[in-house]
């Protein structure tokens, strides 16, 4: 994605957060925590490589900004998220990485209200950033600038949010020739709300 396009994606979350400030939004608060399984799409035209995927996780917080009367809202989060995988070269080595990373998720939401319970979508980009990569086959291959778009749902009950997100890493993360690195998680989280 080209700067023009994350500043106007970035620019429209910013405003659709301040024009729900303004019609009397629901705003709330809340930290957040999950697990991460983790799809490395990992090509090396070099090596033939195979991946177990392993359980990473997630942790941070969450600002909810939510119109009362349409149920349309704006679900900005701050997360550090750990993604492992194991990876297996033809001399059967098993390599065990882990990428940790610093995400921040800009999702637009649109939930409706069932009783003590509000079912809810969303979508939207996330950007993240690695701060820590461990292990020899990744570590001297990674740029650590990701980004990429996200679907999921979930359900509210009260102030406790269950949620499921699908992200499709759109950079490729590698820095070395021949070598193509994506991130794709599927991940499930619970966060509780104030």
């Amino acid at each position: 994605m080209k700067s023009k396009s994350i500043k106007k994606v970035f620019l429209s979350v910013v405003i659709m957060a301040c024009y729900l400030s303004h019609i009397n939004a629901q705003v709330h608060f809340g930290i957040k925590g999950g697990i991460n399984f983790e799809n490395f799409n990992y090509k090396d035209a070099k090596k033939e490589l195979t991946i177990d995927q392993s359980i990473g996780w997630q942790a941070g917080i969450l600002l909810q900004f939510k119109a009362p009367v349409v149920g349309i809202g704006v679900q900005p989060e701050l997360l550090y998220t750990v993604l492992h995988a194991k990876v297996s070269d033809a001399t059967a080595n098993d390599v065990s990485n882990s990428i940790n990373y610093l995400e921040v998720p800009l999702n637009l939401m649109w939930s409706f209200n069932l009783a003590i319970m509000r079912p809810f979508i969303m979508a939207g980009p996330y950007f993240s950033y690695a701060i820590h990569i461990d292990g020899d086959e990744l570590k001297d291959r990674i740029d650590r600038f990701d980004w990429g778009v996200g679907i999921g749902g979930g359900i509210e009950i009260r102030k406790i949010q269950f949620g499921a997100r699908y992200t499709w890493g759109l950079q490729d993360v590698s820095s070395v020739k021949d070598f193509e690195m994506k991130n794709n998680t599927f991940r499930l989280s619970l966060a509780i709300l104030f």
